[in-house]
């Protein structure tokens, strides 16, 4: 599916060495320099771990970065590693555990070493590149709503360009980029900080991971929060056909907002005209894209990626205003952000898990039709959606993904919104299923994509009741959704930390 723009982050900074605590010994860990601007709470370094898990001894073998934010309590209160993925496949954890671990309520820091690790392939583990910054960040890329003959080979023309690309950077590395190995490689930084087990939270791809790293090493987890749940079911081709609904309806939900405050951003006064002001504003990019490189298809991905928390309707609706008003695109550029290196490499990294993960078509005349259906059901972000991506050209493994049955597991916590838009509900209730020792916490009537941390007294104290104290709610419960922003007219930039990402929005 679709080449989505990718993230906005720092591109990787020069490294120098912090002056982090050096907590307890991690006899696996070469300890090294941090990214510039990494707070100098945290510690960097890597680890070695094999090439392919199945076979360990053949000599060939990766680097995994690694970082860690120690405990801030005593001795006594230390509860061993707390191991963070914020999703993608591809975010950043290495340079993110100090300014992670602050967010994190008082009691668990206390108990924890707070973990990040980037994934083989990203930052400053070995590393896939499968374009040159320049080229990837040629703009416009092609309007993924065209099902015209020519539309659709404009698409798939780039999906192989980016998948040549992949191949030419790392062409050994790209089969054994799935999450089967990845969750080995976390067992490795388990090993390496001699550690007999890990507490795990993942949030997006990393609740997907965390559960694939519960089937295959049950008996090294403690405790396990996961945060906005992928269906195990549904990796990766099919999650994308149920997400094209669920965003749909989130940005109805957004609609409803903006016609709420039209006083204050002159959209219109009924979702309907809403969703008329984006849609016409839509075409007119596609047909002239503004400063010749922010088209049709830069606006979709930026609706998307504005879509996963009700926090950034507000910037949405203020750059949406500003184009209204003036037809310049200067609010909504800044919003979206620049290509950069960093975002390039987590582009690769994700294209490249996501394919070897499980197969996707590998005809155009099916994404052409899905993405004909899925823009008639659910408009321009349906088609969006739908588009063909790398997968069309990159599948390089033919095994079939992890089956999730929990088996041997410890009781787990899943916290889901209703109506996330980027891991619909339902895939947090088949995931329930699958974990028979898992609890499920529902917010009702929230869209975020994140709930733990910032989500509301009720999820926060559940969260940290769990991680510190191991307690779970006896039965399945509800928690209320936070209240929804107030207006904001002034626009957003980037926002500085990566976003959880979920693969079907970046296909």
């Amino acid at each position: 599916m679709l080449l989505v723009a990718a993230l906005t982050t720092a591109a990787a900074p020069d490294p120098q060495v912090g002056a982090a605590p050096e907590g307890p010994p991690a006899p696996g860990v070469t300890w090294g320099s941090c990214p510039s601007d990494t707070p100098l709470t945290e510690r960097c370094g890597t680890i070695r771990v094999p090439l392919d898990h199945e076979r360990p001894d053949d000599g060939r073998t990766l680097r995994i970065g690694v970082s860690r934010s120690v405990a801030t309590g005593p001795a006594s209160e230390r509860q061993g590693i707390l191991v963070f993925n914020f999703g993608g496949p591809g975010a950043a954890g290495v340079g993110n555990a100090a300014d992670f671990a602050k967010t994190l309520p008082e009691p668990v820091r206390r108990a924890y070493d707070v973990v990040g690790f980037d994934l083989r392939g990203r930052g400053t583990s070995s590393r896939l590149d499968c374009l040159d910054e320049a080229t990837f960040a040629r703009a416009p890329k092609p309007d993924t709503a065209l099902t015209t003959q020519a539309g659709q080979r404009a698409l798939t023309d780039a999906a192989r360009v980016f998948a040549d690309g992949c191949r030419a950077d790392a062409p050994e590395m790209l089969p054994y980029l799935t999450t089967r190995q990845i969750a080995d490689d976390v067992d490795q930084v388990r090993e390496a900080f001699g550690e007999p087990k890990i507490t795990y939270l993942g949030y997006s791809y990393g609740t997907y991971l965390g559960a694939v790293y519960g089937q295959l090493h049950p008996d090294r987890v403690r405790r396990m929060l996961l945060d906005s749940v992928v269906d195990p079911t549904k990796v990766w081709y099919d999650m994308g056909l149920v997400q094209a609904r669920a965003f749909w309806s989130r940005a109805q939900d957004w609609a409803d907002w903006v016609a709420d405050h039209d006083a204050q951003y002159h959209l219109g006064g009924t979702r309907g005209a809403v969703l008329g002001a984006w849609n016409q504003s839509r075409e007119a990019l596609a047909a002239k894209p503004g400063d010749g490189v922010f088209g049709g298809t830069e606006f979709d991905q930026l609706t998307i990626e504005n879509l996963y928390s009700d926090r950034q309707w507000p910037d949405l609706a203020a750059a949406l205003a500003a184009y209204r008003g003036t037809g310049g695109v200067a609010a909504l550029r800044r919003l979206k952000g620049p290509a950069t290196a960093d975002n390039e490499n987590f582009e690769s990294v994700f294209q490249a898990v996501t394919c070897a993960d499980a197969p996707s078509p590998d005809d155009p005349a099916v994404y052409a039709a899905d993405t004909a259906r899925l823009k008639d059901a659910y408009g321009y972000l349906g088609a969006t959606i739908a588009s063909p991506g790398a997968c069309l050209y990159l599948q390089s493994n033919t095994r079939p993904p992890v089956a999730i049955d929990g088996k041997g597991l410890p009781q787990v916590l899943l916290i889901q919104g209703t109506r996330d838009p980027a891991t619909p509900y339902t895939g947090a209730a088949q995931m329930h299923a699958a974990l028979p020792s898992s609890r499920l916490l529902t917010v009702e009537g929230s869209g975020n994509h994140g709930q733990f941390i910032g989500g509301g007294p009720c999820v926060d104290d559940a969260g940290a009741a769990y991680l510190v104290r191991g307690e779970l709610p006896t039965k399945d419960r509800t928690c209320p959704a936070l209240p929804p922003p107030e207006p904001d007219t002034r626009g957003g930039a980037p926002k500085d930390r990566e976003p959880t990402r979920h693969p079907a929005t970046r296909r």
